[in-house]
């Protein structure tokens, strides 16, 4: 018969053996270290760890968990999955993803009299996967038998690996303009805008001219078309708007269309036929002898992402300084956690009599979250924050043992409070490509509920076997609501000064495992076993998850030491 029988007998039995366990204790201290200093998941406490095990008055119980989270996919509609790194990727980069772009993309409409022109950079290719390392660190003290305080130190490591692919096969239709070339290409720019506009204003004046004087020479061809005349003068102006988009000075010039693209092909067909209905009412040498700038280069990588001298495109204003697309990592320490437990009720059998056929206990806890981790900014597309900042966390534990059966049946709610983290003041800040007006917002992660139910049969009083279930429900992340005007240059694309308070889905995930137990803590009680510890492995899989939840698996494992300070 197996019985789980933690504590009393352990105490004096520590006594017993304290000198002789100091080497023993230390060397499994720097072992658990060891562990410590591997890759595990961005939560600061984890799931299917603990149970209702009290701790005994004046005993100290270190616990470590060593966590490895990985995925490279998120659930879809309909119950498949997509690549992690598809949500950045594009058929054709442009102004859904840059929507500061949006006076560019209509400027080429109008050179090119389409309205169904798109501005492309062509297509963009990401692939990523995610590592996610947690290494709790927990000292828990036995006031009293039934009462227990402690800390938590989370130790985050985060890894996101990002391989883009900028415009494969040569698809895009415009090109970044780098700083050394901005100056001609404003010029270039200039120089059509103005010949147009010129054209544009004598031929104005020539219409009212020969609406006065109808006999006035070269009003003949007005006079012969009249509302022809006035069409040609309103193309000239909209075409001289149009280049005008995409910028007359340095500071302005961003974008241009390839020299080789069919786009410019068509600005150029409508820039020669424009010019033959100009010079039909002005005479030979009307309208543009030039082109307007057009970029000899392909779109590139480096475009896109920058190098250290010369910024890209993701860094520009037209993107609000977005950092580049890159394997993000970052170490650190994650949000320390003070709390307490409550033994509400133990029915385990403490003694070396044959126990009870049924045996139960009961935990609750709480613990106080303070923001020790780093804040998010939505400047960087990839990375995965380390903590959420404040919070509260309630949790309990029920563990029921049968003979050779049992389990842990644990349910646990954190509540996280507002912290200040950059985000976007404009459209919905979870946004994959936020749009580029960036502030300081007060962030709130949504609220977590968590069920974990882990059924354990005791193969002897040593060894024991796991099997996991957790069902998981994160709720949406809340922003305040932008109280102060924003301005931005492009004011059609901002619409809203202010927008109310925007919400992220919810996403509820499932997970399945298996696992092992080993503990020599109820044989050390009972004298055959030498040493107290406990060492237990978990891995897990999430089988089922709401749209765009991760899709990967867990591997975690936790060691458990116990040490007497008082009697």
């Amino acid at each position: 018969m197996i019985t789980f029988r933690p504590m009393p007998p352990l105490v004096s039995s520590l006594r017993r053996h304290r000198s002789s366990s100091h080497r023993v204790l230390a060397a499994l201290i720097v072992a658990a270290a060891l562990l410590a200093s591997r890759d595990v998941s961005a939560q600061s406490t984890l799931s299917h760890t603990d149970d209702a095990a009290p701790l005994p008055a004046g005993m100290l119980r270190l616990r470590v968990v060593s966590a490895w989270t990985r995925f490279d996919a998120r659930f879809a509609a309909g119950g498949g999955t997509t690549p992690l790194g598809s949500e950045l990727s594009s058929d054709a980069l442009g102004v859904a993803q840059l929507p500061r772009l949006a006076p560019v993309e209509a400027g080429l409409r109008t050179l090119t009299a389409d309205p169904a022109t798109r501005l492309s950079f062509g297509r963009l290719v990401v692939g990523s996967n995610a590592r996610i390392v947690t290494t709790p660190i927990a000292l828990d003290y036995g006031v009293t038998r039934r009462f227990t305080v402690g800390i938590v130190v989370p130790i985050v490591q985060t890894r996101r690996v990002i391989q883009a692919q900028v415009n494969p096969g040569g698809t895009a239709n415009v090109g970044f303009v780098p700083a050394s070339s901005r100056t001609p290409a404003a010029d270039a720019n200039l120089a059509v805008v103005t010949a147009y506009q010129n054209a544009a204003a004598g031929l104005g004046a020539l219409i009212v001219t020969c609406q006065q004087n109808p006999g006035r020479a070269g009003c003949a061809p007005v006079n012969a078309n009249p509302s022809d005349a006035a069409e040609v003068r309103a193309l000239a102006s909209r075409y001289a708007s149009g280049v005008a988009a995409l910028g007359t000075t340095p500071t302005a010039v961003r974008v241009a269309p390839q020299a080789n693209s069919d786009l410019a092909q068509v600005i150029n067909a409508q820039r020669l036929a424009l010019n033959v209905r100009l010079q039909q009412y002005l005479g030979a040498g009307a309208g543009s002898p030039t082109s307007v700038y057009l970029t000899p280069f392909a779109f590139t990588y480096q475009d896109l992402q920058g190098t250290r001298e010369s910024p890209g495109l993701l860094q520009s204003d037209v993107a609000g300084g977005l950092d580049s697309l890159h394997t993000t990592d970052r170490l650190g320490i994650g949000d320390v956690g003070l709390g307490a437990q409550l033994l509400v009720f133990d029915r385990f059998q403490h003694d070396t009599t044959r126990p009870t056929a049924l045996q139960t206990r009961m935990l609750v806890g709480a613990t106080v979250r303070f923001a020790t981790s780093r804040p998010d900014s939505a400047r960087s597309l990839a990375d995965i924050p380390t903590g959420e900042g404040a919070g509260v966390e309630v949790r309990g534990a029920f563990d029921l043992v049968v003979g050779r059966a049992g389990g842990t049946v644990a349910a646990r709610f954190v509540r996280s409070f507002a912290r200040t983290a950059e985000a976007s003041l404009v459209g919905d800040p979870e946004s994959v490509f936020p749009f580029p007006v960036f502030g300081l917002r007060a962030r709130r992660a949504g609220d977590l509920v968590g069920l974990d139910l882990t059924p354990r049969y005791f193969i002897n009083e040593i060894f024991a076997l796991d099997a996991h279930y957790g069902l998981e429900r994160i709720g949406a992340t809340a922003y305040d609501a932008v109280t102060v005007a924003v301005t931005d240059p492009c004011t059609e694309c901002v619409g809203l000064a202010s927008i109310p308070t925007t919400l992220a889905d919810a996403r509820t995930a499932q997970r399945v495992g298996f696992g092992f137990r080993y503990s020599t803590v109820d044989a050390f009680a009972r004298g055959r076993a030498r040493y107290p510890i406990e060492l237990s492995f978990a891995h897990l899989e999430t089988i089922r998850g709401d749209v765009g939840q991760p899709k990967g698996s867990r591997d975690q494992i936790q060691v458990r030491l116990f040490y007497r300070l008082r009697r």
